[in-house]
């Protein structure tokens, strides 16, 4: 008899999720402390190599690699807590664009282009990108002005890729070129021959980003990643992870600027008494807790939906991407706005905190834009 799938009714997380997370935590909170990613902000890099290094031996570039290519193959959930934790610590890693490389690997590529790739991401040795935006395109990955040309045994590759998540560090790009088909995905180094990528300067100086150009490009047809003109259906299979992945990150980040003001409000005197001690400081935390529980709740369910009721990811993904933008929004502007004229400065980490939320909000579609398709979704049944 066939079953509906369905998400289990408990969507959280067992012993294997507070190991990782335990594990992820530890070292993080060691080895990614706040003075160490403003140091890293000043490098071209923007982050460190030995911090790198230590996140591919605790197995967390392999995380939904297949075991066959040398990677753990955890779940949705598990990829959930491990980004809740950078998020909390502002992780300056390029771990969302080899992520991102690594599931469109993992989900159209061929054996040979996964036995190209896909070891040597989760052994740390290669970090990707994947090249979606363009100029008037927006947030519809379906447009496409990027063109994919037939010559002979080779296929040119000609556009333009804009704010390409890890881009300046990656050493394998991912890039969509339209066919006469439609659509496809291309794998290509990032030093082959005619591709440029120039580094963006964000408002967040945590994270890093950068322009693709490729021109004439050559690839072959090995080097397309799922069939012509299935790029489209490709990413939105993938997607749902990214948003969720993403809403996890920033969910990390809203509960941690939680902490912090909340201990601020403790030790903060005003009038002979903590401002914790006042309504108009303790109302607006107990709103932001609850907004984060919710955000959470929010993005566990996607994850649980993701590994259990695919049929289900893509509506609660665009869900937990939007409120988590709309708390983490909200909690970067309550927790400078209670630290007072302190929180406006420089030597405040609160705003730093403030500068990813604005970053994290717009990058893979803002709230308005998943709103938009949600209810699209919902009115047409």
């Amino acid at each position: 008899m066939q079953t509906t799938a369905r998400i289990p009714d408990d969507f959280g997380y067992g012993e294997e999720q507070a190991l990782l997370r335990r594990e992820a935590r530890k070292l993080l909170e060691s080895s990614c402390k706040t003075e160490d990613v403003r140091r890293w902000m000043e490098t071209p890099a923007g982050f460190d190599e030995g911090l790198w290094a230590r996140a591919a031996e605790a197995g967390w570039l392999g995380l939904v690699v297949p075991a066959a290519y040398g990677g753990s193959e955890m779940s949705m959930t598990s990829l959930a807590v491990l980004m809740e934790e950078m998020g909390r610590v502002l992780s300056p890693l390029p771990f969302v664009g080899t992520l991102f490389a690594t599931l469109v690997l993992r989900e159209a590529a061929g054996e040979a282009e996964k036995a190209r790739w896909l070891p040597r991401i989760a052994e740390g040795k290669v970090r990707g990108a994947v090249g979606l935006e363009e100029r008037r395109g927006g947030y519809h990955f379906g447009h496409v002005e990027a063109t994919a040309r037939r010559e002979g045994e080779r296929i040119l590759l000609s556009g333009e890729k804009e704010l390409v998540v890890d881009a300046p560090s990656a050493e394998l790009l991912l890039v969509t070129a339209t066919e006469p088909e439609g659509p496809s995905l291309f794998a290509l180094p990032a030093a082959s021959p005619g591709v440029t990528v120039s580094p963006d300067k964000l408002v967040d100086a945590t994270r890093r980003s950068g322009a693709v150009r490729f021109e004439n490009v050559a690839v072959s047809d090995a080097d397309r990643i799922g069939e012509k003109g299935a790029a489209v259906s490709i990413l939105g299979r993938v997607m749902p992870r990214i948003w969720t992945a993403l809403a996890a990150e920033m969910v990390g980040g809203a509960d941690r600027l939680l902490g912090m003001t909340t201990e601020y409000a403790k030790i903060r005197q005003q009038f002979g008494r903590p401002i914790g001690a006042f309504q108009a400081v303790k109302f607006p935390l107990v709103d932001l807790l609850a907004k984060i529980e919710l955000s959470r709740s929010l993005v566990y369910r996607a994850a649980a939906a993701i590994d259990h009721a695919p049929a289900q990811a893509e509506k609660l993904a665009r869900m937990a991407k939007a409120h988590a933008s709309d708390t983490y929004a909200f909690a970067a502007a309550k927790s400078v706005q209670l630290h007072g004229g302190i929180g406006f400065t420089w030597e405040c980490d609160v705003q730093l905190y403030f500068k990813r939320a604005q970053w994290s909000r717009a990058a893979f579609g803002d709230a308005a834009h998943h709103r938009k398709r949600i209810a699209e979704m919902v009115i047409d049944g």
